[in-house]
């Protein structure tokens, strides 16, 4: 008989994973003027973490229903927001935290 927490440590992971590519394919490496901000993007967003709130979406959106690739792309936005409020929060300007 497995863990329970074994098969939700492998759930996470695989959810991770998942998202992970997702953030990746949303997020293209491009040749273009916006450029730079994309790699910003991809510095905050691809980082790596536990990813538990993506994981939160996917499996609330398979309790309605929901198709995998919506309830992926969905996620990533929870993570691209989450990513986003942690830079935000690191900027001195807004806490007037030093560095």
């Amino acid at each position: 008989m497995k863990d329970s927490n074994s098969e939700f440590q492998t759930a996470l992971g695989e959810n991770a994973k998942q998202v992970t590519d997702m953030l990746d394919a949303l997020m293209p490496l491009t040749d273009t003027p916006e450029a730079r901000v994309v790699d910003a993007m991809r510095y905050a967003s691809l980082a790596g973490g536990k990813r538990v709130r993506p994981f939160l979406v996917t499996q609330s959106a398979a309790l309605f229903g929901v198709d995998s690739t919506s309830a992926l792309r969905a996620a990533a936005a929870v993570e691209m927001v989450h990513c986003y409020s942690l830079v935000h929060d690191d900027l001195p300007a807004m806490d007037n935290d030093d560095l």
